[in-house]
């Protein structure tokens, strides 16, 4: 099996996908979606949501560029426009040190029985967890993999991503009290610059795709 990808590249690809994740950021809507349930309900949504976000990154990993195709979308407008979501995306991060997220008032909702799975997939999965901006990341870096090995390393990253999810979810009670607003701004604000810089190298090549004339 061929693996294309240096280190320096695994190592960047897995920084941009955990901080376009920004743990920190999750942990306190998380917490206060999932407060007014048992502490076992808890751990079995922190399972369930890391386990759909996995298979729901991994389809658009192996099905995006097919999609892309159908709707007769390049990669290179691919990279541009996913370069403009992430830097719309880090902006509120670098600025204020929060994300854009949808916000769900925690007190509109009721412990019922098997109320807990109707936030599942609105809002838990999307787009409290995987929002745009990590779908169009994903897709983007799929079409950069050149071999088969490349693509089974990135569903690797993909599936440390998911257990991330799933350990921060799992503890995001406790967390919550321990970091703190303060630590929560600063670690947002340090996943924004990295992700900034990172929405700039992609629209760049993005746009240097579409208009060649930019790399003369």
């Amino acid at each position: 099996m061929t693996v294309s990808l240096s280190m320096d590249q695994i190592l960047l690809f897995q920084v941009s996908l955990i901080a376009m994740l920004s743990p920190l950021g999750i942990i306190g809507p998380f917490a206060a979606l999932t407060v007014i349930y048992p502490r076992k309900i808890q751990r079995r949504m922190a399972l369930l949501v890391a386990l759909y976000c996995l298979g729901l990154l991994v389809m658009l990993f192996w099905l995006g560029e097919w999609l892309l195709r159908i709707l007769g979308i390049s990669l290179e407008a691919l990279n541009a426009s996913g370069g403009l979501i992430l830097m719309l995306t880090s902006l509120p991060l670098v600025l204020k040190g929060s994300t854009a997220r949808k916000k769900v008032d925690p007190d509109a909702l009721h412990p019922d029985e098997d109320g807990w799975r109707d936030l599942l997939v609105s809002p838990l999965v999307f787009p409290l967890t995987t929002g745009a901006g990590t779908m169009s990341l994903v897709i983007t870096y799929a079409g950069q993999m050149k071999t088969f090995g490349d693509r089974l390393v990135f569903n690797g990253m993909i599936l440390v991503l998911c257990f991330i999810i799933w350990l921060v979810y799992y503890f995001s009670g406790p967390l919550s009290r321990r970091i703190g607003p303060q630590g929560n701004l600063v670690m947002n604000r340090v996943a924004g610059i990295i992700l900034l810089s990172l929405a700039f190298t992609l629209m760049s090549r993005g746009l240097r795709g579409l208009l060649p004339g930019l790399a003369g």
